[in-house]
């Protein structure tokens, strides 16, 4: 009673005052922010980012404090949700990733936050667990992402054991707590007998992200996508163009005087097609331009009135923020508690160069300079910005990222393959080291003896080195028929200025009629690789500098012809029909005169009827003869008559 009379209290309070006095009342720190930068061929590159930090005497479930005490289950700004998945399958740290689309490094340069934030095409997931025993770990791994399933509305249930990777080097624990779990007991954990984590990776390169992953996203956040930045985020919008990704990290931070507090990161970075967006505005519904609207290169000798070669993108542009999202930023989100003047606190930033021109409407500038401006939000104005420029190709910088890579596959046939991998080193002066990791599906039966390192210079000539000098380690597990599936992981050195090409052969798997998808012909999703960049810090040890992924590939494996299951089913059924109906008719049908099936079937009302005639025909011919019947003794003939009716009847 004494709760809920201080809830009532509370409610009463925040609705008499203003609504800010209650984000006073609410436990943890949450931050929110928006970067835009322009980018060429008139894109935009918005990156999204939410923080939320529990506090470190509530909100942290079963996580132990400094002294040894175990914290109440009390959620302010955490999410609930998350809070009691991590808690009840013991995850110490948990990463998931939902990405659309593809991101040019030639164009683009470096992947937002160096790649830290970006997973796979579709949706990626991996988590620490604690654990004393592997079958413990593996148990609450496939509890987590049945969890996560119904949470974000996505297909993680299907992470089963051949589609997941036990302990990859290829992540490391963002947390500095070390190797020992939250969720244990500080004197254990000093005490070395603490539960140790057990890292899970799984990945869907066939989901499709879609607005229903992005509204339970969005139901994370304080304020639930309807004030601050987060309301820029109109599904209509962010998947409409050219490149997303949406990135969710559980993270526990501990220090030695507050204990351990939940941190949780969401962050959205998307890539749209400016153009495209202003045409929305004009026409909801795509469609193509009228013919004398098109700008065609008439300089070219093929140019016609059916043949037309585009010219390049128009560089005068005067647009808004609220043109390319489709509505402005409202009110500032007051549970984020930071000084609107604090020039550490700012919340849309952008990043742009002297021949862009900015126009804002409302909130307040924080910090400004040619190439990058600042602004803070009000707590009851809308927000916009202009963007106007004379020349749309002068774009801040890209830095060139450390490596690029792609990846395809090779061969024809429908018995085997290979798959090549050619990873670029563009650096002049410095040898890069990384590891690039695969988890192949078990369809897929790749042999290692064909493995082949082939190292060549940037303009295709080969360089003499073997594959031990550019393969420093393998780590290789084979796959087990619909078990599990193939993990490969390589420790790589790669000389400047120079290409590897890494290939392998592999044999295709016939599959049961059940296994194949409704869309068999289409092809099956093979998960893209992942190349972490590594570096060497100044104390010896190994950093991670910089992470990408490949594409997604598409795996055309033997398919039958499913239209002769059908006509078999088909032909079968027909024959048994016949078969089982004629011997059914035999065994079951009787076979009777008419005559006696009609009078052993008679109404009742018929059959008296019928006796009433009878009888009335007698009493007519008898009159008719003008010798009414003795009483009790009737002629011979009528007598005769009478059976004959009797026997009709």
């Amino acid at each position: 009673m004494f709760l809920l009379g201080s809830w009532i209290y509370l409610l009463a309070v925040c609705m008499l005052f203003d609504v800010s006095d209650c984000a006073l009342a609410s436990r943890g720190t949450y931050i929110e922010s928006l970067d835009l930068k322009p980018l060429p061929r008139n894109s935009l590159l918005a990156s999204f980012n939410f923080e939320i930090y529990s506090d470190s005497a509530a909100e942290n479930g079963q996580v132990y404090g400094p002294d040894g005490a175990e914290l109440l289950a009390h959620y302010g700004l955490f999410p609930r949700s998350v809070g009691q998945i991590v808690t009840s399958t013991q995850t110490h740290e948990l990463h998931l990733r939902f990405t659309q689309g593809r991101w040019d490094s030639e164009e683009w340069g470096l992947l937002p936050h160096n790649g830290k934030y970006t997973g796979g095409t579709g949706v990626e997931v991996w988590a620490w667990i604690a654990a004393e025993q592997d079958d413990e770990a593996e148990n609450r791994w496939y509890e987590l992402v049945n969890a996560l399933s119904g949470l974000f509305c996505a297909s993680l249930n299907f992470v089963d054991s051949s589609r997941t990777t036990p302990n990859p080097i290829s992540f490391r624990p963002d947390s500095n707590v070390g190797s020992s779990s939250i969720f244990t007991n500080p004197t254990a954990r000093k005490s070395n007998v603490s539960s140790p984590l057990h890292l899970y990776h799984g990945s869907l390169p066939r989901e499709t992200v879609c607005t229903e992953n992005l509204t339970p996203f969005l139901k994370l956040l304080p304020c639930k996508g309807r004030a601050g930045v987060s309301s820029l985020l109109d599904g209509h919008r962010i998947f409409d163009s050219k490149w997303q990704s949406m990135a969710l990290d559980f993270v526990p931070v501990c220090d030695s005087d507050n204990g351990c507090r939940l941190h949780m990161t969401q962050k959205v970075d998307v890539v749209l097609d400016v153009l495209r967006s202003l045409q929305r505005k004009h026409s909801p519904v795509p469609k193509p331009p009228p013919l004398e609207e098109l700008q065609c290169d008439t300089s070219k000798s093929y140019h016609s009135e059916s043949i037309c070669f585009p010219l390049p993108s128009q560089h005068v542009l005067d647009w808004k923020l609220s043109d390319v999202f489709g509505r402005k930023i409202k009110n500032r989100c007051l549970l984020d508690r930071r000084s609107e003047y604090d020039v550490s606190s700012y919340s849309v930033c952008t990043h742009i160069t002297p021949e862009w021109h900015l126009t804002r409407e409302g909130g307040t500038v924080v910090s400004s300079t040619s190439s990058k401006a600042c602004f803070s939000l009000h707590e009851n104005d809308e927000f916009d910005i202009g963007f106007s420029t004379s020349n749309s190709t002068s774009v801040s910088k890209n830095e060139q990222p450390p490596v690029y890579i792609q990846r395809s596959m090779t061969g024809r046939g429908q018995q085997n393959g290979g798959v090549q991998t050619i990873i670029h080193n563009p650096s002049m002066t410095d040898t890069v080291s990384l590891v690039y990791f695969e988890s192949l599906p078990w369809y897929m039966k790749p042999y290692m003896h064909t493995l082949a390192a082939v190292l060549s210079s940037s303009a295709s000539t080969p360089i003499a080195a073997t594959k031990e000098e550019v393969v420093k380690d393998v780590l290789y597990r084979p796959f087990l028929e619909r078990v599990r599936g193939t993990y490969l992981e390589l420790k790589l050195e790669i000389p400047s200025e120079s290409r590897l090409t890494l290939s392998y052969d592999f044999d295709k798997t016939l599959l049961y009629l059940a296994e194949y998808p409704p869309d068999a012909n289409r092809g099956f999703d093979v998960p893209p690789g992942i190349l972490t960049v590594l570096t060497e810090e100044y104390n010896g040890t190994t950093s991670y500098a910089y992470t990408l992924r490949t594409s997604s590939l598409l795996l055309s494996l033997p398919t039958p012809d499913f239209s002769m299951p059908y006509n078999v089913i088909i032909l079968t059924s027909t024959v048994m029909a016949l078969a089982f109906g004629t011997v059914y008719n035999i065994l079951v049908r009787r076979f009777v005169y008419e005559e006696d099936m009609v009078r052993e079937h008679a109404p009742l009302m018929q059959k008296l009827k019928q006796r009433i005639r009878a009888r009335f025909v007698l009493w007519k011919t008898a009159a008719e003869s003008n010798k009414p019947p003795e009483s009790g003794k009737p002629k011979e003939g009528t007598v005769a008559e009478d059976k004959s009716l009797d026997k009709k009847n």
